[in-house]
């Protein structure tokens, strides 16, 4: 038996595969990733972040929710340091909302402890090393991050005391190939693998933020002493004759794309489809309006399933939220099979970055699409809910047959969901089912990758990109094939994989 890794940049996996060849296991392996991932990635990952990671130990499978809270209590606006900042695209603009206001509790660290004390079977000062490496030696900025640094300088240069992180001495921005270091972080996890969870939680960290959101933000001690991760049980069904393992509340996307399976499932039981005709155009879009409809809307979706499939998901009818922004996911197998699944995210960040630590905070609050109902209009002290769902599937025996996730906010679902069809449906190699066009319905209109075998029909409100984008996701995937492990990324966020 081998191992394998895929994920959003290479020094992410490769951080994981040493502590493999130190004798760790693929939780060791994921902690040791996700660390450095808030160096390598740091538009998307920090520990101001929250997340899920899906766990397969071959014996069951558990979802770990680290992702982010509500505060315990809402200051008024008027008292909020909460502003916008536009984000240029190129061909469109589009404002986020940022500032201490916009900061909810973060639970990258709580997952990381929590994951550790369930899973790990190697020392946590272990497990920091190489980020605490890579924090003060540096790593190279790669096409994927520079692109993202482009978007997001706006909100870097909010934050004079770290301008030097994303800027150079002249001023400007750091491109592909520039190295970025994180010296204050590494003296962050040096003090971390000493003190531990509380440091961050109890400690320095949660004093040192709560004063300063005394002018602006929501956070207190008592939102970071009262933050911890949670042990859930996932959503479980077959597809195709693979059982499927996502994540279940607060992931909404995970519950969307447990409709999204089951509804192509039932519609092509009697019959066959080819991949990229427009039977398979026609029937996808034909489920894409029919989970739009739902709204997003956890309680409807749970009862579309419920309904149609006979499938029961825990909802919280408080939690109305949906976080909307930027993600990064990376996949770990053992050799002994043992699966971690991770996805996290810091929204575009709010400007406000922790002092000593080098590490931005969330804008999980400052998002429109967070809030239905407005600013400023959330529910104190709930988990937000996500589109994040990492996903594992499991054959008759319990052990992993394919692990995947993805970046995209909304579309998340709807990516895996194809990913998951080109391979099971289509019998598509997983290189092939990442590396296949995919679409996306955005309101009224039907964004197309090209390749479908719809190009010359007159389908209204059709508008097909000429390559591959970012906007379509980035699943990162790993799979076996026979006795082996195989990983795979997608190319349309640059990822990176390792198979041993």
């Amino acid at each position: 038996m081998n191992y394998a890794l895929s994920g959003g940049h290479k020094k992410t996996i490769e951080a994981a595969e040493i502590i493999l060849k130190q004798g760790g296991n693929a939780v060791d392996a994921a902690i040791a990733g996700y660390l450095v991932s808030f160096i390598s990635e740091p538009c998307m990952a920090s520990i101001g972040a929250g997340g899920f990671a899906i766990i397969n130990d071959n014996n069951q499978v558990k979802v770990i929710d680290f992702f982010c809270q509500t505060p315990i209590h809402k200051k008024s606006i008027s008292q909020q340091e909460f502003h916008p900042i536009t984000v240029d695209f190129g061909n469109t603009t589009e404002d986020f909302h940022v500032g201490k206001g916009s900061i909810a509790v973060p639970g990258a660290l709580a997952g990381i402890y929590k994951m550790h004390e369930t899973y790990g079977t190697i020392p946590l000062k272990q497990l920091i090393e190489p980020a605490m490496l890579w924090a003060k030696e540096g790593i190279a900025i790669d096409q994927f991050q520079a692109y993202d640094f482009s978007l997001l300088s706006g909100i870097f240069a909010l934050d004079p005391t770290v301008k030097h992180l994303f800027f150079n001495e002249n001023g400007v921005l750091k491109k592909e190939g520039d190295i970025i270091k994180m010296k204050s972080y590494g003296d962050f996890l040096d003090a971390l693998s000493y003190e531990g969870r509380d440091l961050f939680y109890k400690g320095e960290i949660a004093k040192s933020v709560s004063e300063d959101m005394k002018e602006g933000g929501h956070l207190t001690r008592s939102d970071f002493e009262t933050y911890d991760a949670i042990v859930r049980d996932p959503i479980k069904f077959n597809f195709l004759g693979k059982n499927v393992n996502t994540t279940g509340f607060p992931s909404v996307g995970g519950m969307l794309l447990t409709a999204i399976l089951n509804t192509f499932q039932d519609r092509t039981s009697d019959r066959k489809i080819y991949p990229q005709t427009i039977e398979h155009f026609q029937e996808l879009v034909s489920i894409f309006a029919t989970t739009s409809k739902l709204n997003n809307n956890q309680a409807q979706i749970a009862n579309y399933l419920f309904q149609n499939f006979g499938i029961n998901t825990q909802t919280n009818p408080r939690a109305n939220s949906k976080k909307w922004g930027g993600t990064s996911h990376f996949n770990v197998i053992d050799k002994t099979g043992m699966t971690v699944s991770l996805t996290t995210s810091i929204g575009e960040g709010s400007g406000y970055f922790i002092p000593g630590t080098d590490m931005q905070m969330n804008n999980m609050l400052g998002e429109e699409a967070l809030m239905p109902n407005g600013f400023h209009n959330w529910i104190e002290n709930q988990r937000l809910q996500s589109m994040m769902c990492p996903t594992i599937l499991t054959n008759d025996k319990g052990s992993t047959s394919q692990a995947l996730g993805s970046g995209g906010a909304g579309r998340i679902p709807y990516a895996i969901a194809q990913v998951l069809i080109n391979s099971l449906y289509f019998n598509s190699p997983m290189k092939s089912a990442l590396s296949a066009p995919r679409l996306h319905l955005n309101n009224s209109t039907f964004e197309v990758e090209k390749g479908y075998d719809v190009e010359n029909l007159d389908i209204p409100n059709l508008n097909i990109w000429d390559n591959k984008s970012l906007y379509f996701g980035g699943v990162n995937a790993v799979s076996k094939i026979g006795s082996t492990y195989v990983a795979c990324a997608d190319s349309r966020r640059h990822g990176a994989y390792i198979t041993e």
